[in-house]
């Protein structure tokens, strides 16, 4: 009788080795033996099966999975006929109860899970990946979709669990809190390069500077800095070196899960993006208004509906505290643009979604009688507002320029106040 490694069966069958040698631990596997350490198996033994559901439509090419249940079949043109889309909170905000997903809802669901099209080294990770072109669908065929922010991920064969194919960097990082230093295809979407990470027993994310010429990582530390200040939750972050921060998330892998607010929109929006945010949270209302305000006193320049999120636990869900704010306090602006923004900072308010700057907001929600003094604290003096910029290493005209902008902005929230 011709025999074969568990290698080659697993290459025969699209599972991994390690299920192979599981099978044949478990004696699945008709006629496999034991020789010394190494299981032998005939070269004519069929792949078990584990009798569970199979696609209706046809014959799955992969399957999207909560760590090991089956949610959903892909089939060859990679659309996803969910099994179960009900399947848990989480599952319930990304499939919003239908029971398909097209080639292009995919897509859009994997390219918020597998490192962004303009990230600055992108080359050298589709280097990694064995890819010579951007694909989204290829990089998750390579990465399995997994993402610290759920359990989801795609599965190459129906019987393949997600302790098999876990990499080293989701394994030492978010179960073993140990720090991996090193390049990966296991990476966090945006432009930073960035890694996944652990800093004194925190899991997160290292994130370097733009470009030398920039102060994102500068604004990082005094946006959290002020934030605790004013009373906005956000994201604790620490400076790692004179061109790193770390990004600390704020909850544990194991059960609890992050959902960005991009999910939870089902169809066409307003140009009115707070109205928009309304309309899917309206729990939420304090907590936008207090985003908005932060944003405009920092002069954010990059939020978005992929860095808001919600956290889901056992016990319901919540609104996640805010984070990615480096690109903000004139982080690349010229000493010419800073010194204009200053003396009108009405003009010069940054825009939040489609239409309006932070500014037009908060204008219209101060018409409806909001009162922000109880949402924020605006007592904040200028020695404060100065030594937070000095300690997050500001200089030049971009300390004198972001210290007038927070005063004169702070200011014109308390003119809508009193």
């Amino acid at each position: 009788m011709d025999f074969m490694t568990t290698s080659k069966a697993a290459e025969k069958w699209n599972i991994s080795d390690r299920r192979v040698r599981t099978l044949c631990k478990e004696g699945k596997i008709e006629g496999a033996v034991l020789v010394g350490k190494t299981y032998r198996i005939p070269v004519d033994a069929k792949k078990p099966t584990d009798g569970r559901m199979k696609n209706p439509v046809g014959q799955s090419e992969y399957y999207l999975k909560w760590g090991n249940d089956t949610i959903g079949l892909i089939d060859s043109a990679y659309n996803v006929h969910f099994i179960n889309p009900k399947y848990n909170e989480v599952v319930k905000l990304y499939t919003h109860g239908q029971s398909d997903w097209s080639h292009e809802q995919f897509v859009s669901f994997l390219s918020e899970r597998v490192v962004s099209r303009d990230r600055r080294d992108i080359e050298k990770i589709l280097f990694r990946c064995g890819l010579s072109a951007y694909d989204v669908l290829r990089i998750a065929k390579v990465t399995r979709g997994i993402h610290p922010k759920d359990l989801l991920w795609i599965a190459h064969s129906e019987d393949e669990t997600l302790d098999e194919i876990m990499t080293e960097v989701f394994e030492s990082v978010f179960l073993q809190k140990i720090d991996l230093i090193g390049d990966s295809v296991d990476t966090p979407e945006g432009y930073n390069i960035k890694r996944y990470g652990v800093m004194d027993g925190r899991y997160g994310i290292y994130k370097q500077r733009i470009s030398p010429l920039v102060t994102d990582v500068e604004s990082e530390i005094a946006v959290y800095k002020l934030a605790e200040k004013l009373g906005v939750p956000c994201c604790p972050v620490y400076i790692h070196d004179k061109n790193t921060i770390f990004s600390e998330f704020l909850y544990d892998f194991s059960n609890e899960y992050i959902v960005h607010f991009r999910r939870l929109f089902d169809g066409a929006r307003s140009d009115n993006e707070y109205e928009n945010l309304l309309a899917v949270r309206p729990q939420y209302k304090d907590d936008f208004i207090r985003m908005i305000l932060l944003d405009f006193i920092t002069r954010q320049d990059d939020r978005h509906l992929s860095n808001m999120a919600v956290m889901v636990t056992s016990e319901g869900e919540s609104f996640y505290p805010l984070y990615d704010n480096g690109r903000s306090l004139f982080y690349e602006d010229t000493e010419e643009t800073v010194e204009a923004a200053v003396k009108n900072i009405e003009i010069y308010a940054t825009n939040f979604g489609f239409s309006g700057t932070y500014y037009d907001y908060i204008c219209d929600i101060a018409n409806e009688g909001v009162d922000f003094s109880k949402l924020i604290n605006l007592d904040i003096t200028d020695d404060e507002i100065n030594e937070i910029l000095v300690e997050s290493g500001f200089k030049g005209y971009r300390l004198n320029g972001s210290a007038k902008w927070i005063r004169g902005a702070i200011d014109l929230i308390k003119s809508k106040v009193y």
